[in-house]
């Protein structure tokens, strides 16, 4: 599996790529090509022709949730086709607000299903027999119950958004299971349990995404810190959503490596 970075918060001096804040990450594994995330606007696309990504090759489209800063680049896709396939939760490409702004995808469900061949599922999705859409996360750990964040449109009706779309993906490799995530609304800890559930597994290789750790306490720090020591063997890969301080907490019980815009994971 080969993971690229197209859109992230960080950049690093003499690369010379943008960044903005939002994430989309190219994903090539078992012969297919995963565009997860399209960032804030049409700035992944600039950074994969910079880099030399053909993105008309796009097998797979993944939204981990619903949130602007993870779709807008969707109404830029230059190659809409049925034979790419959309993948989200049910709930993603509803309206979102938060007071008075909008915060959804520009690109809603009636839409999507005219541009693609569009699979909303809540439960698990095999891709390959080695990547899995992980479905709507089971919250069970306490410590990252998350609360609502704005209102979503679900039937006509706004309602408080509770952010049950947030998912990621899982890739079964030769070193282990290596979980990808988009803001981690639903808790990084409990999408790391969900794909150890799925895969069977006591521990998963390593994790990359945003971990939606900012301004967090410290109890909430410490916790997560010593899950990912303990259920995660390698090095981990915090963006987009996760400030210095977090990663400065993870980092002080074990190895976290910067992630950038153009970086590439190979494993």
């Amino acid at each position: 599996m080969k993971i690229t970075i197209l859109v992230d918060n960080n950049t690093i001096p003499d690369a010379l790529f943008y960044g903005e804040s939002g994430l989309c990450l190219w994903i090539e594994v078992d012969g297919k090509n995963i565009l997860f995330d399209t960032g804030y606007s049409n700035l992944y696309l600039e950074n994969a022709k910079k880099l030399g990504i053909d993105l008309s090759k796009t097998d797979f489209i993944i939204l981990s949730h619903g949130h602007n800063d993870h779709t807008v680049g969707l109404k830029y896709f230059p190659y809409p086709s049925k034979k790419i396939t959309l993948i989200t939760h049910p709930y993603t490409l509803y309206k979102k607000f938060y007071d008075k702004e909008y915060i959804g995808s520009p690109v809603l469900k009636d839409k999507a299903d005219k541009l693609f061949t569009y699979i909303r599922t809540n439960k698990p999705y095999f891709i390959t027999p080695n990547v899995v859409f992980l479905g709507e996360i089971k919250r069970q750990l306490d410590f990252e119950q998350n609360p609502t964040i704005g209102l979503t449109e679900i039937d006509g009706k706004k309602q408080p958004d509770k952010l049950v779309d947030d998912t990621g993906i899982a890739v079964k490799t030769k070193k282990g299971v290596f979980v990808i995530t988009g803001c981690s609304h639903s808790g990084v800890c409990n999408i790391i349990n969900q794909a150890k559930e799925i895969f069977k597994t006591k521990k998963v290789y390593s994790v990359i995404g945003g971990f939606h750790l900012m301004k967090t306490d410290n109890n909430r720090l410490n916790k997560t810190a010593g899950f990912l020591k303990q259920e995660v063997k390698s090095v981990y890969y915090p963006c987009h959503c996760t400030d210095f301080n977090a990663k400065h907490a993870i980092a002080k019980q074990t190895k976290v490596e910067e992630v950038f815009v153009s970086k590439i994971i190979s494993v």
